[in-house]
């Protein structure tokens, strides 16, 4: 006989079960999110296409699943790019199978160039991507039955109820803006730069650190190429108007610059610091960067502005050490090598340091706009 009853058995297990999966709902949410508005956008889509019986429906439905994106801005951009795309390809299909119905005899001909017209304008005009795939169904597809002309029609309205489903269900079903996009963005670079920041303050220190920079940077990059993305979807969003825009265009040249500030520390740090009294002022200065950095990250997703006075003071204290070490002439006796990578590791806190105040203007100015 076991000695936990079997109803009290299967209650721990039930209980254990739920709290694992609300760990991976929780952890998951914004991916349940969007199964859930991919879902809802294909049942309206058939529905609808059911509604106007549509020869080929499916196409709506198959438009709702492409388009819906992780954010608005972006399901925007892809209802646009595949909606144009298919008013190209389905002109130019229809003309393709009108000329195969009177030469079916030279129909590959036709259609393969057809299609080498349509790749080089998709070439040109990436937006146009789908055109030569639109215009092969038109050609070979199922469209015998009806006027190649009507056939275009009726794929253009196909693909139109499919977009606008997606659209809708975007903004309708758990909104996804941008905006979101952004703020996951900035955070998730801030978090890496001051990492980087503490791995350097702790060189500063003597002490040691198993942080890959080359990795880390690496994720800076492509996180700052996520940035890019989500700013042009913040952009599509503003200009149909159905939100405002979340931040300036100047955040990804503010964080650029600030990437190669801690690159420059990097470089200067490649050997110790020369001067020993200058270690501790400016792994200060890193750490005061760091908790700035921390704070700055917040403030698209709560608006607590950063603490700035603990930064300037950090930053007083930093370049109090510079004049004294300037008056007695420690610089000026360091070898050629060992002094270049003092002014270069000064030189970078300096920037980084002005480079930190032009981020949080930026994010308090793209606060602002969204109030």
């Amino acid at each position: 006989m076991p000695e936990t009853p079997p109803s009290d058995w299967r209650r721990f297990v039930g209980v254990g079960l739920s709290k694992s999966a609300f760990a991976v709902t929780a952890a998951r949410r914004g991916e349940i999110r969007h199964a859930i508005r991919v879902s809802a956008a294909v049942g309206a889509a058939f529905a609808l296409a059911t509604l106007l019986k549509l020869p080929q429906g499916y196409w709506a439905v198959f438009t709702a699943v492409i388009v819906v994106q992780g954010s608005l801005g972006a399901t925007i951009t892809a209802s646009l790019e595949r909606f144009m795309g298919t008013v190209v390809g389905a002109l130019a299909g229809a003309v393709a199978a009108y000329f195969h119905v009177r030469w079916p005899q030279f129909g590959g001909l036709i259609l393969c160039v057809t299609v080498a017209i349509l790749a080089f304008i998709a070439a040109i005009r990436p937006t146009l991507k789908v055109a030569p795939v639109t215009a092969v169904i038109m050609m070979i597809g199922a469209t015998t039955s009806m006027d190649p002309w009507t056939a275009a029609l009726f794929r253009v309205v196909e693909i139109t109820v499919g977009s606008l489903v997606g659209v809708a269900a975007t903004l309708l079903i758990f909104p996804a803006r941008a905006h979101g996009a952004i703020v996951e963005r900035v955070s998730q670079i801030a978090k890496i730069n001051g990492e980087l920041l503490n791995h350097y303050a702790k060189l500063l220190r003597g002490q040691a650190s198993d942080l890959s920079t080359a990795a880390s940077f690496d994720a800076n990059r492509a996180a700052m190429a996520k940035l890019q993305t989500a700013m042009a979807e913040a952009d599509r969003e503003a200009a149909t108007r159905l939100s405002l825009r979340s931040a300036p265009e100047a955040l990804p040249r503010t964080l650029w610059r600030q990437r190669n500030d801690i690159v420059m520390i990097g470089r200067a740090l490649a050997a110790p610091v020369a001067i020993a009294r200058l270690a501790e002022p400016a792994a200060a200065m890193l750490d005061a960067a760091t908790r700035f950095l921390t704070q700055t990250a917040g403030l698209m997703a709560n608006g607590d502005r950063p603490d700035r006075l603990a930064l300037s003071e950090a930053h007083v204290a930093f370049q109090a050490t510079i004049e004294t070490l300037r008056a007695e002439g420690a610089i000026r006796d360091l070898p050629f090598d060992e002094a270049a990578r003092v002014f270069g590791l000064v030189f970078a806190i300096e920037n980084l340091h002005a480079n930190l105040g032009d981020l949080a203007d930026r994010l308090e100015e793209g606060k602002e706009s969204t109030n």
